[in-house]
C-alpha cells in the first residue's frame, strides 16, 4: 500500500497533516490513522467512495450517535476535494478478543460481574443499530473494542460501521465463525445470532462450537453449526480452562441453549434478566490417568481472602488486594494501585513501576530493609513494557528502556530507544507485534541490551489476540479472517536474525506456557498433561499426571516453572 496523501481536509473541521507516525492499522478496505482524538479511515480503493455511493451513506450513518458506536463523523476529502474516507472519534481500546482469555482477566481485574456488564452493553449497542433500522452484519470479536475502564465498568464500542447494511446498501461480508448458517437472509435475528456467538466467548471463555465431540475433527466448526452441535451437545468435552457455565444468568443461558442447540431464533434477555432456569453445564473433560510420579507439586504462598493474581519472574507475586509479596521469604514488601503495574529485580532488591492517576510512578525496594524510595522520571508515556526483568516505556520517539542504577543511592534514567510505530504496535508478555502498513513485524527484545525487529509474512491480514516471549522463543495465537485461531511459535537463532516457525489451529486465544531464561518451556495445552520442551532444539517431552489441569495459570521464577490455582501460588519440577 502507498502512503497517505501528506495533507487530508476532515469535512467541516479543515485541513491537517497525516504523517507514518499517525499510522495504525491496515485491515480489509482501508488503513486507520490517528490524529489526537480522531480516526481517519481512508480507504485503499478511493474509487469505491464513488462506486458505492459512500458519501450518501455516510451522511446517513452518521446520524446514529450513540458513545458505543464509532459511526462517521464526516467525510476525509484529498486535496482536490474528492472523498476518500471518513473521520470518527478515537479510543483507546483492546479487541473483545483478548476479553475471552483468562491471562486477560486476572491482569485486568475483569471478572463475572464486568462480563455482565459488557455483554449487557453490547446487547444496547445492537438494538440502538436496529432502532435505526441498520443491520450489523458482521459483528465479529474484531470488530467490537472493550474500554475495560469505562463509566462505572467496561464499555463496547463497535467499529467498521460503514459496512453495515443501512437504507439501499446491501449486506455484502461476515465471518464464517458469526454466521447462521440456518439464514439465507441477513436480519436483526442473525445479528442477534453473531452477538450471541461473541458474548457467549465472553462469559465461557470458548466458541459455543468448539470442544471435544465425537464424529467432528478439530476444526469443522461450520459443520458442527449446521447440524446444532454446540457446547450444549451431550458427551461433548472440555477443559478445566473453560468457566463454569452456571456463572452465566438463567434466563441468558436458556437462550443460548435454545439458539446454539434447538436452532431457535429468538431476541436474547439480558445478563440482568432473572429467573428461575436451570443452570445447564458443560460436561468438562476429566482425563483419567495414572499419575508417572514424575512431578513435584509445592504451594509457594496462599493468603486466606486475598488471592494471588500474578507471579512475576522477579520472584515476587500480586494479590488481588495490591499486596506485593516476596515469594522467596513469604514477606509483604509493598503494594501497588494498578494490576498492570511490573515488578523487576533489580541490583539490591526491586523495581516497582505503578500507574498512579494515569500516570507512572516509580519506587525502589531494598530487599533487606524493605525501605521504599520514590523515584522520579519525566518521560510521557502511555504504555509500560516488560521483557524478562527490563522494563521499557513507549514515547512519541518508539520504545525507551528504564536504566536503573544504585551507586550509594538508587536512580533510574532513560536508556536506548528503538525505533517502532508506537500507534500501530500492540504490546503483550515480552514482544511487540507491529503492523507496518499492512507488513507485519515482530518488536523482539533479548538478550540484556538488545532489541530487534522481525518481518512475519506470516503474520499478514492475521489479527493478534495474545502473545509471550521469552529467551529465544515466542508464541502468539492469531484471528484469522474465516475466525480460526492460529497458534504460531518462534524459535530464534543466536542473534535473532533467524528463526523456525511451527503453526496449528487452536480452539481458543488462551496461551498458558511458563518460558524460562534457560530455553526450557513448560505449557498446558490439555487436561492430565504437561508439556516440556526446548524449542530451540525441537526437543518435547510430554508428562501425564492427573494432577494438571489447564486452569493452573503458569509462569516463571527465574528458571522455576510455578503457577496459580484457585487463589494459591504454586511451584511444579520434575522430580
Amino acid at each position: 500500500m502507498n502512503s497517505p496523501p501528506s495533507k487530508v481536509i476532515l469535512e467541516g473541521r479543515g485541513p491537517i497533516t497525516l504523517r507514518q507516525s499517525d499510522y495504525v492499522a491496515t485491515g480489509g478496505e482501508a488503513s486507520i490513522y490517528r490524529a489526537n482524538a480522531t480516526s481517519i479511515k481512508l480507504y485503499t480503493d478511493t474509487d469505491k467512495m464513488i462506486r458505492d455511493r459512500m458519501p450518501d451513506k455516510m451522511k446517513l450513518l452518521s446520524n446514529i450517535r450513540h458513545e458505543y458506536i464509532m459511526a462517521p463523523q464526516g467525510l476525509v476529502l484529498d486535496q482536490k476535494n474528492n472523498p476518500i474516507g471518513f473521520y470518527m472519534p478515537f479510543v483507546d481500546a483492546e479487541h473483545l478478543a483478548r476479553v475471552f482469555t483468562n491471562d486477560f482477566r486476572q491482569r485486568s481485574n475483569f471478572g463475572d460481574e464486568e462480563a455482565k456488564k459488557l455483554v449487557h452493553r453490547m446487547k444496547e449497542t445492537v438494538q440502538v443499530a436496529h432502532d435505526h433500522k441498520a443491520l450489523m452484519v458482521d459483528p465479529n470479536e474484531l470488530n467490537w473494542l472493550v474500554v475495560v475502564k469505562g463509566k462505572g465498568g467496561p464499555e463496547p464500542r463497535v467499529i467498521d460501521v460503514d459496512s453495515w447494511a443501512v437504507g439501499s446498501w446491501p449486506p455484502k461480508v461476515i465471518m464464517p465463525s458469526i454466521r447462521d448458517w440456518h439464514s439465507k437472509n441477513f436480519s436483526v435475528l442473525t445479528d442477534w445470532f453473531s452477538w450471541g456467538i461473541v458474548t457467549f466467548q465472553i462469559l465461557s471463555g470458548i466458541h459455543p462450537y468448539k470442544g471435544t465431540l465425537a464424529g467432528y475433527q478439530r476444526g469443522e466448526l461450520e459443520k458442527r453449526m449446521k447440524d446444532n452441535a454446540s457446547v450444549f451437545t451431550k458427551g461433548v468435552q472440555l477443559n478445566h480452562a473453560v468457566r463454569d457455565f452456571k456463572t452465566i444468568p438463567g434466563p441468558l443461558l436458556e437462550w443460548y441453549k435454545a439458539v446454539f442447540q434447538q436452532g431457535e431464533r429468538l431476541i436474547p434477555p439480558s445478563p440482568y434478566d432473572i429467573g428461575l432456569a436451570a443452570a445447564a453445564s458443560a460436561q468438562v473433560l476429566h482425563i483419567t490417568i495414572t499419575a508417572t510420579g514424575a512431578l513435584v507439586f509445592e504451594k509457594l504462598f496462599e493468603e486466606t481472602n486475598d488471592a494471588v493474581i500474578r507471579v512475576w519472574p522477579s520472584g515476587v507475586c500480586l494479590l488481588k488486594s495490591g499486596k506485593l509479596v516476596d515469594l522467596g521469604r513469604k514477606r509483604a514488601i509493598g503494594k501497588i494501585q494498578s494490576k498492570d503495574g511490573e515488578v523487576v529485580k533489580v541490583q539490591g532488591g526491586w523495581l516497582i513501576a505503578d500507574w498512579v492517576a494515569g500516570k507512572l510512578s516509580y519506587s525502589f525496594v531494598n530487599e533487606t530493609s524493605l525501605q521504599e524510595d520514590q523515584l522520579s522520571l519525566q518521560l510521557n508515556t502511555n504504555k509500560l513494557f516488560r521483557y524478562a526483568e527490563r522494563l521499557f516505556v513507549t514515547t512519541d520517539r518508539g520504545l525507551t528502556e528504564i536504566v536503573f542504577t544504585n551507586l550509594g543511592k538508587p536512580l533510574i534514567s532513560p536508556g536506548q530507544t528503538w525505533g517502532v510505530m508506537v500507534n500501530a504496535t500492540k504490546w503483550f508478555g515480552g514482544i511487540g507485534v507491529q503492523d507496518a502498513i499492512g507488513a507485519m513485524f515482530l518488536v523482539l527484545p533479548f538478550g540484556d541490551k538488545s532489541s530487534t525487529q522481525m518481518r512475519v509474512r506470516e503474520l499478514d491480514g492475521l489479527q493478534t489476540v495474545s502473545a509471550k516471549a521469552g529467551h529465544r522463543f515466542a508464541t502468539l495465537v492469531a484471528l484469522d479472517k474465516q475466525g480460526r485461531y492460529q497458534k504460531m511459535d518462534f524459535a530464534f537463532g543466536h542473534d535473532y536474525k533467524t528463526c523456525r516457525i511451527t503453526q496449528c489451529e487452536v480452539d481458543t486465544p488462551e496461551l498458558n506456557i511458563a518460558i524460562l531464561p534457560k530455553g526450557v518451556c513448560a505449557g498446558i495445552i490439555d487436561d492430565g498433561e504437561l508439556i516440556i520442551s526446548v524449542p530451540t532444539s525441537g526437543k518435547i517431552n510430554k508428562v501425564a499426571d492427573k494432577n494438571i489441569a489447564t486452569d493452573m495459570e503458569l509462569s516463571n521464577w527465574e528458571d522455576k516453572v510455578v503457577y496459580i490455582q484457585n487463589g494459591a501460588a504454586w511451584s511444579i519440577r520434575m522430580k
